[in-house]
């Protein structure tokens, strides 16, 4: 069983229904990906692990560490390579 936290926000509308409504925002830890500032503000597909950090001041906090991002395009798949 998974435990989360962060603000839940709702009236989330996917293309053709293909949503829950409902969307939990998760921070990315992007520290082993190359072209970072390349892709901020763009659609992206992130490999990775998810992680529980407990930071001193902000406590536990979900993180999700990507191995590998891609800018991706509508309609368009990607294939990411994995940083070793």
């Amino acid at each position: 069983m998974a435990y989360l936290e962060g603000q839940l926000r709702g009236n989330e509308v996917g293309t053709g229904g293909e949503h829950t409504g409902y969307l939990l925002e998760v921070e990315v830890d992007m520290s082993a990906v190359q072209n970072t500032q390349e892709i901020v503000g763009e659609q992206v597909a992130v490999t990775g692990e998810v992680e529980i950090v407990d930071y001193p001041e902000r406590g536990k906090v979900l993180i999700f560490r990507a191995t590998s991002a891609a800018a991706i395009e509508e309609g368009e798949e990607v294939e990411i390579e994995e940083v070793e």
